[in-house]
């Protein structure tokens, strides 16, 4: 179903994990970061809110935002669109895909994950330039996010993907659109440290992430042995640091898209 026209959020001192009793029908999720948590609902809870957190030794509440779930998706309407010969549909409508495109069903949830994204468009346009040479049998994605990359992977013609995304709503997306797909059976989706499974094996990685992550997984010797890499989520001057960095492993550049100022890179392992 579509989402709700409004988010209600509340903000938390601490990481906690809702009882049953909140988390009915309104309730869309939970996001940890560092030391907070943010309760997401599709209606007011406040008061049943804060008389759960103060039954709590250990957290403590902290305010209530109101949104509309269009800015939360920076204000870009949720609607099917095509993008490097894919269609990615909500799964409230109907596909209309053109001629050959490939039908990816989403549903975006909470964690940025709707393909409106600069980032997104460019590993779509990398991706089909290395299909196009050939098929990776074996994925690697690391911050799937919501699983678009995953999916396209798969729609292009892997056989596996080992998707690895750090946050807990994201992947309960991820898990969402695997199934809306058909493709839960060909994914290993992991709630880990994307740099705890860089040594995995890999005819493709996708690493749309932040250059911080990026740059420590250049400086493990076992993540540099795959013949495809695409690297994302780099911004403005963030490029020329990546570049120089990737110049000290022995990948190399392939290609450069950007847009807005975000960039992807194609690169080339050991051949």
């Amino acid at each position: 179903m579509p989402p709700p026209e409004k988010l209600f959020i509340y903000e938390i001192e601490g990481r906690v994990y809702p009882p049953e009793a909140l988390t009915g029908e309104d309730f869309l999720g939970c996001w940890r970061e560092g030391g907070h948590s943010y309760l997401f609902f599709g209606s007011p809870r406040e008061a049943a809110v804060k008389a759960w957190v103060a039954t709590l030794t250990d957290a403590r509440y902290s305010s209530e935002n109101v949104m509309n779930y269009s800015d939360w998706e920076a204000g870009q309407p949720l609607q099917a669109t095509s993008m490097a010969g894919f269609h990615l549909c909500p799964v409230w409508e109907t596909p209309a895909p053109g001629p050959g495109e490939l039908v990816i069903r989403m549903e975006p949830g909470l964690a940025f994950g709707s393909g409106y994204h600069p980032t997104t468009r460019r590993c779509l346009e990398l991706m089909r330039r290395v299909y196009d040479d050939e098929t990776p049998r074996r994925v690697l994605d690391l911050g799937t996010g919501t699983g678009i990359l995953t999916l396209a992977a798969l729609a292009l013609g892997s056989e596996r993907v080992i998707a690895v995304e750090y946050n807990e709503l994201a992947v309960l997306t991820a898990a969402r659109n695997l199934k809306h797909n058909q493709r839960r059976s060909q994914v290993h989706l992991l709630q880990a440290d994307v740099r705890d499974f860089a040594h995995l094996p890999a005819g493709l990685v996708l690493a749309n992430i932040h250059l911080d992550v990026l740059s420590d997984l250049l400086a493990i010797p076992e993540f540099l042995s795959k013949p495809w890499y695409i690297f994302s989520g780099i911004l403005g001057t963030q490029l020329e640091v990546f570049l120089t960095r990737l110049k000290e492993t022995p990948l190399r550049e392939v290609e450069t898209r950007h847009e807005n100022m975000w960039f992807t890179v194609l690169a080339r392992g050991i051949e």
